[in-house]
């Protein structure tokens, strides 16, 4: 069984996602719902952003090894 560990991410003080180790050097990011929901929200990086400038939520797997 993996060891799976979630990290809470946060802007300026807001749970709006979390990064999820799934074990074998593979983690996963994904938005909350509030977040995504929130016409308003701030941006946590434009590369988040798709050409018309709206969300992506939807993110290809990745295999990097993150710092601690």
């Amino acid at each position: 069984m993996p060891d799976v560990s979630v990290l809470s991410v946060r802007l300026y003080g807001e749970e709006i996602g979390t990064i999820t180790y799934v074990g074998a050097e593979k983690t996963l990011f994904a938005f909350n719902e509030a977040y995504v929901e929130n016409p308003e929200r701030p941006t946590l990086g434009l590369q988040f952003k798709d050409s018309l400038g709206d969300l992506i939520t939807d993110f290809r797997p990745y295999k990097i090894k993150l710092m601690p």
